[in-house]
């Protein structure tokens, strides 16, 4: 007659694998760290160029209306460049430009503002050109000079 054979209880875990993986998430979190600092200062950097973006295209707007409403094309050549100055209130020195005005009655006033952003606040050292147009219609019976 054969002996059954005894097996011992099934065991779940090994008493020497802790000492084994016990380094490997700090490994990975040291790893993972740099990544992880270079994305979030991506992401501070792509929210002050959408931010940016918006203010010229604002100063542009508000450029473009103080200029609507001057009676000679030189001081709306003037009122244009001091509102975008003060809408930009000394974040940059904007270049305006009245390109492609029609200064005459029912004409339009085309106001593009340019402004460099710069982005040397993350340590990349580099600058992004930013630029906004805005197009306000003169009055159809408003007389200019």
């Amino acid at each position: 007659m054969t002996r059954p054979v005894r097996l011992p209880p099934p065991t779940t875990a090994r008493p020497h694998s802790k000492s084994r993986d016990g380094g490997s998430m700090t490994a990975e979190t040291v790893m993972l760290a740099p990544v992880f600092l270079l994305f979030l200062m991506f992401l501070v950097g792509a929210g002050r160029v959408v931010e940016a973006q918006g203010e010229v295209n604002g100063a542009a707007r508000d450029a473009a209306r103080a200029a609507s409403v001057q009676r000679t094309r030189s001081e709306a050549e003037s009122a244009a460049k001091e509102t975008a100055e003060a809408a930009l209130s000394g974040q940059c020195a904007p270049e305006v430009g009245l390109s492609g005005t029609e200064w005459k009655e029912g004409g339009v006033v085309h106001v593009a503002v340019t402004c460099e952003l710069d982005l040397e606040f993350l340590g990349f050292g580099a600058t992004r050109r930013m630029k906004g147009t805005s197009v306000v219609p003169l009055e159809q019976f408003r007389r200019v000079e």
